[in-house]
């Protein structure tokens, strides 16, 4: 019996399948519960008999999905036995499919990180030989990780673009299969594949890990290459009617007249984002200033908006002004969202992360400009502390999550 026999039940009416559908309910309670619990417990949880329950716990034991974690503490009588999830035949790899990136992990259930890869050669092209490339990167990770293929309960990608997550349908990327792209991978794995935007899955995490956890309304950013949102309303994402909800990037809140990969001009991704860093820094540097960046000899061609930003935190003058003057333009346009939505939270996520106070700040000086008085007080301003892996760790969240196990 493997997890994911014992996480897949079926509408089958028989004793059989109702007793499986027990045990999905005894290892998912186990799942969300921070600590142990007891056969009381569990009835309470699930409202089956104390025979029933044993016998199922047994079953459990047995195949080594369920264990013994001792005794609970009690004041008189029999300490009751405490039963826990054998974490360790609980995994989901996660993959983060970016423009320039591919990122794979495989996460444990406690978010324990057992395996990690990443192609910075990687370009993202909707074409069957790029999904070719991911298929194999994925296999590749199957047979390198060294935790049992029975143990990985699915595959969660979160892939740049617009993706339905309903569907498993991406309608930028990877457009050619015959069947949605979620089902395409399924068939082409032999596992079950979950699919998001890369954005959705990281505001997930911030909502379950993260400083989203307690939030009842909140913005969270993922800005990295791009420039993406995810909207949390009254403690649920918005994703709207095909999943496309929070394109950001894509608002007409720019002045640059600079062409979109959307086929648009004036979106804020052309303005605030990596790709835009990039650009301004390869701007400022062709007029004769001077930075850290380059004192290694590199050429600009290949300079990456992760070194500026990492430039901006070691104190490079350049950097520091660029991130500057992105995060007040990226304010303006929060202020914006801020007067519609009314968050009390907006979360900097993404690599831009890293940026810190230096970019915080001058976002806060962008939103006086646009948000009212009474909403900005309302609001805290925080950054990730996920961490760089998040993209990955997101993804395998996903496929948690969509198994009811968080």
């Amino acid at each position: 019996m493997s997890p994911r026999s014992v996480l897949t039940v079926t509408n089958e009416i028989s004793n059989h399948t109702r007793q499986a559908k027990q045990k999905n309910k005894i290892v998912k309670a186990l799942s969300k519960s921070e600590s142990p619990l007891t056969i009381p417990d569990l009835q309470k949880e699930i409202k089956i008999s104390t025979p029933t329950i044993i016998k199922l716990l047994n079953e459990l034991m047995a195949v080594k999905l369920v264990v013994e974690e001792g005794k609970k503490e009690t004041e008189n009588g029999r300490k009751p036995t405490l039963y826990a999830l054998n974490i360790d035949h609980f995994y989901t790899m996660g993959v983060e499919i970016l423009f320039k990136r591919i990122s794979i992990s495989v996460i444990r259930l406690d978010q324990t990180v057992a395996y990690k890869k990443q192609d910075q050669n990687f370009r993202l092209e909707d074409t069957p030989k790029c999904l070719d490339q991911v298929i194999t990167q994925i296999k590749t990770a199957f047979k390198e990780c060294k935790i049992s293929p029975d143990h990985i309960l699915g595959v969660g990608i979160g892939l740049t673009g617009r993706i339905n997550s309903n569907t498993g349908e991406s309608f930028n990327f990877f457009t050619f299969t015959d069947v949605p792209l979620a089902q395409h991978l399924s068939i082409a794995l032999e596992t079950q594949v979950f699919i998001d935007n890369d954005t959705h899955i990281i505001g997930l995490s911030e909502q379950v890990f993260g400083e989203a956890k307690e939030a009842k309304n909140a913005l969270v950013l993922n800005l990295g290459r791009g420039l993406g949102m995810t909207i949390i309303a009254n403690r649920r994402k918005v994703t709207g009617g095909m999943g496309f909800a929070g394109e950001f990037g894509h608002m007409q809140m720019g002045l640059s007249d600079k062409l979109c990969i959307c086929g648009k001009r004036g979106c804020l991704g052309m303005e605030v984002s990596g790709h835009a860093l990039e650009e301004n820094f390869k701007s400022a540097i062709a007029n004769n200033e001077t930075s850290l960046v380059m004192e290694e000899g590199k050429n600009i061609s290949e300079i990456r908006y992760d070194e500026i930003l990492l430039a901006a935190n070691q104190g490079d003058g350049l950097s520091i002004s660029l991130l500057q003057s992105m995060g007040e333009k990226l304010g303006i346009a929060l202020g914006n969202i801020v007067n519609l939505l009314n968050p009390e939270l907006i979360i900097i996520g993404g690599k831009f992360a890293q940026a810190g106070h230096v970019f915080c700040d001058s976002i806060k000086t962008g939103m006086y400009k646009t948000a009212l008085t009474a909403p900005l007080r309302f609001l805290e301003i925080k950054t990730s502390k996920l961490g760089n892996d998040i993209g990955c760790r997101s993804a395998a969240t996903l496929v948690f999550r969509q198994m009811d196990l968080l």
